[in-house]
C-alpha cells in the first residue's frame, strides 16, 4: 500500500511568510450578526487517508476518496451512515460529481488518470489519462467539460465529459492543486502552490488570462456562489486570500489556524471554512467582514469540506484520522434591526414592515404582550405583519421566530401602541330669519371627526339666551340648555350636522345674545381640544332686523 504522510511532501519545509501580507491582513474578530459556528454531530469510520469528499447534488450521498487505496466510501448523507464502497485507481485525492448526479469523476496522482464512475451502478466507465500528479477537478456548471489539475506536470487538462477525452492542455503555474469553475463558466482558477499564484484560464481561449499573486503555499480554492469574490488557502503561511474576481486583485488576507489546506464557503455566501491541517481545527470566517467568528476542534489533519445543498450539514474528511467528521450548522437567529411604522392604534390593522437578517421561514412575528401578527410575510431581510389588537396602550418588542430561533430584544424593535384618539371639531352656523311681530334664529350645528381613529360618542351642549323661546327636533333642551349627541359612530373624515333655533319675539328687540356650543363629553380621547368649541353672537334691533356676526 502506498501512501503519504501528509497531502504533498514539500509542506513539512513550508515556513510562514507573514510579513509579506502584513499590510493586507484581517486581524481574527468576531463579525456583527456571523452565523453560528457548526458543531461535530458524528463521525464516521472510512477508507485510509481520505483526501477529497463531495456531496451529489441531490443531497444524499457523499463520497470520500482515500488517497492511499482505490476504495471511495458511499456515505447516506440522512444518517450518516457507510452504504457502500467504489473502487477506482490506485488512490485519489479528489472528487466532483456532474451537475445531473450522473458521474463522479475521481483523481488518481500516482497514475496520472481520472476515473469516471457511474454512480447509479457504482462502477467505473472510463479511465481517462491526464497529466503527472493529477489533483484537483472540478466540473463545469453546464456539465460538459472536467477540468484537471495535474501537480507534477504543471498543467490543467480539459476533460470533455461527453466523450471521457482530454480535448486540451493548457500549462498553468508551479504545482497546480485546488481547481474552481466560475458560476458562468468562463473562467477556471487554479492554485499553483509552487508559484504562490492563483491562475485565471480564460475557458473560450484555454489559455491563462490573468496570474494573481497570493499567500505562501496556495493549495485549496472556493468561489462564492455568486463568483464575485474567490478564497484561497494559504497553506505555507496560515492565511486564507480573498480575491475581487472582477479585478483579479487579493482585497485582503485573513490569519487562520495552522496550515489550511482547503477552504469552502457555504451555499449561502455568508461564511467561510478554512480546514487548518496542521492543528485540527475549522477555522470558520464572515465572508462580509472577513473575520474569524470561531475556532471549531475536529478529526486529525482536517482535509476537504463538504457541504450539503441547504447547508445544514457538513462532511470534513480527517486525512490522519480515517474518519470523517459530520458537522451539524445551526440555522442562524433571526435579527430584528428596524420597523416601519413603529406606532399604531391601540385597536390593531396597523401593516409593520419589520427589517432585519434571516427572517425567511418566519414561523411567528410577535407583538410583546399583544400576541402574534395574525397574518405575515417574510423573505430573509423583511417581513410583513399585521399588527394585533392590545388590550393596553403603550410600548411592545416586536420579535421574528423562525426555526433558528427567536431575535433578541432590540432598541430598534419597539412598537408603540396608541390610546384611540379622535380629533371632532364643532361648529356653529347661525341663519337670522327676520319676521313682522317676530323672528328667529336657525342654527345648525356640524361635528366632523379629522381623525386619526373613529369617534364613538360624543355630547354637544349650548347655552341658550334666557327669555328666548327655543326648540329643537335633534337635540333635547331642558331650562335653556341644549344637549346633542351622536346616535352611531362617526368615522375618520365623517360629518353631522344637529338644528336648532331660538325665537326673538318683541321684547327681545334690542338685545345682544351668544351661543356658544362646546363638546362636553365623548370617545375616544380628543386629540385637539382647541376645535371643541364654537360661538356666534347675535343682534335683534328695531324693525326686528337680525344679524349675526
Amino acid at each position: 500500500m502506498r501512501q503519504r504522510p501528509a497531502p504533498r511532501r514539500y509542506w513539512t519545509a513550508v515556513t510562514a511568510t507573514a510579513a509579506a501580507t502584513a499590510a493586507l491582513l484581517v486581524q481574527p474578530g468576531t463579525a456583527a450578526a456571523a452565523a453560528p459556528p457548526p458543531a461535530v454531530t458524528a463521525t464516521v469510520a472510512v477508507a485510509p487517508y481520505p483526501a477529497g469528499v463531495a456531496v451529489a447534488p441531490g443531497g444524499g450521498r457523499a463520497y470520500v476518496t482515500s488517497q492511499s487505496s482505490g476504495v471511495v466510501t458511499v456515505l447516506d448523507t440522512a444518517g450518516g451512515a457507510v452504504t457502500g464502497t467504489v473502487t477506482a485507481g490506485t488512490g485519489s485525492y479528489a472528487v466532483a460529481f456532474a451537475p445531473d448526479g450522473g458521474h463522479a469523476y475521481l483523481t488518481h496522482h500516482l497514475d496520472g488518470t481520472v476515473s469516471v464512475v457511474d454512480t447509479a451502478t457504482a462502477a467505473v466507465t472510463a479511465t481517462v489519462p491526464v497529466g503527472a500528479g493529477a489533483f484537483g477537478v472540478a466540473v463545469a456548471p453546464d456539465g460538459a467539460h472536467a477540468y484537471v489539475s495535474n501537480a507534477d506536470a504543471g498543467t490543467v487538462s480539459v476533460l470533455s465529459t461527453a466523450t471521457n477525452a482530454v480535448v486540451a492542455t493548457v500549462p498553468v503555474g508551479a504545482e497546480p492543486h485546488g481547481v474552481a469553475v466560475a458560476p458562468d463558466g468562463a473562467h477556471v482558477y487554479v492554485a499553483a502552490s509552487g508559484a504562490q499564484q492563483v491562475d485565471v484560464i480564460d475557458t473560450a481561449t484555454r489559455t491563462v488570462s490573468a496570474t494573481v499573486p497570493v499567500g505562501h503555499g496556495v493549495f485549496g480554492l472556493a468561489l462564492a456562489p455568486d463568483g464575485s469574490r474567490l478564497w484561497t488557502a494559504n497553506g505555507g503561511d496560515s492565511t486564507v486570500s480573498v480575491l475581487s474576481t472582477a479585478t483579479n486583485t487579493v482585497t485582503a488576507t485573513v490569519q487562520v489556524g495552522a496550515n489550511p489546506y482547503a477552504v469552502t464557503v457555504a451555499p449561502d455566501g455568508r461564511s467561510v471554512y478554512a480546514s487548518n491541517y496542521a492543528d485540527s481545527t475549522l477555522s470558520v470566517l464572515d465572508a462580509a467582514s472577513g473575520a474569524v467568528t470561531a475556532t471549531v476542534p475536529v478529526g486529525a489533519n482536517p482535509f476537504t469540506l463538504a457541504l450539503a445543498p441547504d447547508g445544514r450539514r457538513g462532511y470534513l474528511a480527517d486525512f490522519g484520522g480515517d474518519t470523517v467528521t459530520v458537522l451539524g450548522f445551526p440555522l442562524p437567529v433571526p435579527v430584528v434591526t428596524g420597523i416601519s411604522p413603529a406606532s399604531g392604534p391601540q385597536a390593531g390593522g396597523t401593516v409593520v414592515t419589520v427589517t432585519g437578517t434571516d427572517l425567511s421561514g418566519a414561523t411567528a412575528v410577535g407583538f410583546g404582550a399583544a400576541g402574534n401578527a395574525a397574518s405575515f410575510s417574510c423573505t430573509d431581510t423583511a417581513c410583513t405583519a399585521t399588527a394585533p389588537a392590545s388590550a393596553a396602550a403603550g410600548t411592545v418588542d416586536v420579535r421574528v421566530t423562525t426555526p433558528g430561533g427567536t431575535s433578541a430584544v432590540v432598541t430598534a424593535g419597539r412598537f408603540e401602541y396608541q390610546a384611540p384618539a379622535a380629533d371632532l371639531g364643532v361648529a356653529l352656523a347661525a341663519t337670522p330669519v327676520p319676521g313682522l311681530f317676530g323672528g328667529r334664529v336657525d342654527y345648525t350645528l356640524t361635528l366632523t371627526n379629522n381623525g386619526p381613529g373613529q369617534v364613538t360618542a360624543a355630547t354637544v351642549t349650548s347655552s341658550l339666551p334666557a327669555g328666548f323661546g327655543s326648540y329643537s327636533g335633534d337635540c333635547t333642551i331642558v331650562a335653556s340648555k341644549l344637549t346633542c349627541a351622536l346616535t352611531q359612530p362617526l368615522a375618520v373624515g365623517a360629518s353631522v350636522t344637529r338644528h336648532f333655533t331660538v325665537q326673538v319675539g318683541l321684547l327681545n328687540l334690542g338685545r345682544t345674545f351668544t351661543v356658544t356650543t362646546t363638546r362636553t363629553a365623548g370617545a375616544p380621547v380628543d386629540t385637539a381640544p382647541a376645535n371643541d368649541a364654537a360661538a356666534r353672537t347675535c343682534r335683534a334691533t328695531l324693525g326686528l332686523l337680525i344679524s349675526c356676526d
